[in-house]
């Protein structure tokens, strides 16, 4: 409750903290509940004109700054802020008239000057986009700069006002749509007035794709892209989008095609190779030898132009100096590699001779953002730099070793790593596969992921092997495990929380095997898009015997819900050639173990790696058979899996997987070798960190 003057400063203090923050609505009220109490108070009658006025409620500002100027003709703001509201609502005459007074009263400077030729500029200009239907010039070129400003909750509410007086403003739609995309609002409404004023335009259709594809509706997302490349066939971006939301529906096959359609169109779509190698790598069509090849024509093609030129790096040859340790990612928020990353962090901060330098290629910045930021010792933001400019960047900052936390996945910057910025590069976490680049040094894993030299034929990278690959951290309201559900529903109950891409036609054949040998078994699906976009799964499914009364499927959810449905799942069932790993962690953190084929390439090695880790190689098996007989041996041995339910919590405390400051300090100590060697300029060499 305000009372006093004291309370009067503090709460007009706080509606202008609110307001430079960009969160408008909460300072309007606070400014309004000071107003009730006293409608005079001239601040509070200024901040709200000048609130309003900027979010283009022109005439409800008027009365506030008529109100603050009253209360306080001193003020030479309020006079001049008076006037340009005035001027904004056309209001010439009285804006003639107030200036007039203001000058009277003592009013003047190049302030006053700028106002008066801003009036005559207004009174005699004749606004073409006026008559056909859209708001002034100035007007538009405000709105533009409070988006840049990132005002985005100003422009919102403004746009609301201009759309009603303009509806048929294509712009004011496409800038509406960008706004509530930027603030994960729902952007379907705008964008799709946008696309029905511009039907003929392949570009809107595919926005209006991508609109539909953050919102889940991948099926309509798909026929949008469809659509686009229908009107302009040689629409390299639409076969790309088309890749990703067809990819993310389970169809990997096709999506292979749309992203070789689009890269016959643009050869050097650099993202969009990526999209293949990625979906390659979930695919079962290619050997680990021919994945390999595909990841090595990544490099031949966007290395050639830039290895000739690769810098002669200068850095002070002192094997024992600080090093400065870059991290490049564009997934510095709330995402999965953070779960294994952030532990690390949380001890390499505290390092004295590495000094961390964070290089955030994502535009997006949340609460986990804010919560890594203080942990580098220098933050950059740099989505919006080109990769040269990027390499330019790290050179400068000197960078001596940097790390690639994204591989193929999406939002990465390889094409900067390319052109070798620092003298010691190192792909780790993101992406269980090569980079394929030569300028690429180093790939960290661990003895489970990489076994010293069986599968380095399939890295351009020299393998390093630390004690883990990396820590995990559990979700911190993790439900409690609970009883094996078996033991009350009298029938197994299989799950898999693998992104749907994962699913393969393969994989729901060797699944459909098990299911069919088990006759009463369940399946729970917990990672499904929208209703509609995974209707080719169920069919698979149903091609091998497997009706949907036995599916029992889940769309996405918040991490608690999704945690909670393991209280339904017995086992999970692991997908393959592409694990799942950050599910397999987060299954076995509830008590749920996985079951899963050793493979053969780094992709297919990631569950097996965290079973082995927890000593459950009773779950990793080396074939297809094997995966069936294991499945129907852990059906009838239920009181055997429920023991290993009820303690596997304790043993993940246990494991490497939870030993944050022994993995930091083995990365340390890596780091420090990969530097002796390039001291002594010599070559990367595979190594496993050995306590010194």
């Amino acid at each position: 409750m305000i009372q006093d003057v004291k309370d009067v400063t503090r709460e007009l203090e706080w509606a202008a903290d609110l307001y430079l923050s960009g969160d408008l609505l909460s300072a309007e009220d606070r400014l309004r509940a000071i107003l009730v109490l006293d409608a005079h108070q001239p601040q509070a009658n200024h901040y709200l004109g000048t609130l309003l006025l900027e979010s283009f409620r022109t005439l409800d500002s008027l009365p506030y700054f008529n109100a603050a100027l009253e209360s306080d003709p001193q003020q030479a703001a309020y006079w001049l802020s008076y006037i340009t509201a005035l001027i904004e609502a056309a209001h010439y005459e009285n804006a003639k008239l107030v200036l007039s007074y203001g000058r009277d009263a003592g009013l003047g400077g190049e302030s006053v000057e700028q106002l008066e030729q801003l009036l005559v500029k207004r009174q005699t200009e004749r606004s073409a986009t006026e008559s056909a239907g859209t708001p002034d010039a100035h007007k538009q070129e405000k709105l533009i700069q409070l988006f840049l400003n990132k005002r985005y909750q100003v422009v919102e509410i403004a746009l609301d006002q201009l759309l009603a007086q303009y509806p048929n403003w294509l712009d004011g739609w496409k800038i509406m749509s960008d706004t509530l995309l930027v603030q994960k609002k729902d952007a379907t409404l705008a964008a799709s007035r946008a696309l029905a004023l511009n039907m003929n335009d392949a570009k809107e259709h595919c926005y209006y794709g991508l609109v539909l594809k953050g919102k889940g509706d991948l099926s309509n997302a798909a026929d949008a892209f469809k659509y686009a490349i229908k009107l302009q066939p040689d629409y390299a971006a639409a076969y790309n989008n088309l890749g990703i939301v067809t990819k993310d529906m389970g169809d990997v096959a096709s999506a292979v095609g749309y992203y070789r359609k689009a890269l016959e169109i643009n050869p050097g779509y650099a993202s969009c190779y990526s999209n293949l190698l990625f979906c390659l790598s979930h695919a079962d069509v290619l050997s680990a030898e021919d994945l390999f090849a595909e990841h090595r024509k990544f490099g031949y093609h966007y290395e050639a132009i830039y290895q000739s030129v690769w810098p002669k790096h200068s850095h002070e040859s002192d094997s024992k100096k600080c090093l400065n340790v870059g991290f490049v990612s564009a997934d510095f928020r709330e995402h999965s590699l953070v779960n294994f990353f952030e532990p690390v962090l949380d001890h390499l901060s505290q390092a004295t001779d590495v000094s961390l330098y964070a290089y955030s290629t994502g535009a997006i910045e949340d609460d986990v953002t804010q919560r890594l930021k203080p942990k580098f010792k220098h933050w950059f933001k740099v989505d919006e730099l080109t990769d040269v400019i990027l390499a330019e960047k790290i050179k400068k900052d000197q960078i001596d070793i940097l790390v690639d936390l994204d591989g193929h996945t999406s939002g990465n910057r390889l094409v900067t790593f390319a052109m070798k910025p620092a003298p010691i590069q190192i792909s780790w976490l993101g992406y269980l596969a090569t980079t394929g680049l030569t300028a690429m040094d180093y790939y960290l894993a661990d003895d489970y992921l990489l076994p010293p030299s069986q599968l380095d034929g399939q890295f351009t990278e020299k393998v390093v092997q630390l004690p883990a690959n990396a820590p995990f951290t559990p979700y911190d309201l993790s439900p409690d495990v609970n009883a094996l559900p078996a033991l009350g529903n009298g029938f197994i109950t299989f799950g898999c929380f693998n992104r749907v891409e994962k699913i393969t036609p393969a994989v729901i054949g060797l699944w459909s095997k098990l299911l069919n040998e088990i006759p009463h078994s369940k399946l729970l699906l917990g990672s499904m898009p929208q209703d509609g976009s995974y209707d080719a799964i169920i069919n698979t499914f149903a091609e091998h015997s497997v009706s949907i009364d036995r599916l029992i499927i889940y769309n996405r959810n918040s991490m608690a819900d999704y945690l909670k449905l393991h209280h339904q799942v017995d086992i999970c069932l692991d997908t393959f050639p592409s694990n799942g790993v950050t599910t397999t962690c987060h299954a076995a953190w509830m008590g749920v173990p996985t079951l899963c084929v050793e493979g053969k390439s780094l992709m297919s090695r990631g569950a097996m790696a965290i079973m082995l880790h927890l000593n459950l190689s009773d779950f990793v098996v080396q074939s297809h058979d094997g995966f069936v007989s294991q499945g129907i041996y852990w059906s009838q041995h239920m009181q055997q899996l429920s023991k290993v339910r009820s303690s596997l919590r304790k043993q993940f405390y246990t494991s490497a997987l939870n030993q944050a400051g022994i993995i930091s300090y083995h990365l340390v100590l890596a780091f420090r070798q990969m530097w002796e060697r390039w001291c002594e300029n010599q070559p990367a060499i595979p190594f496993k960190t050995q306590r010194n």
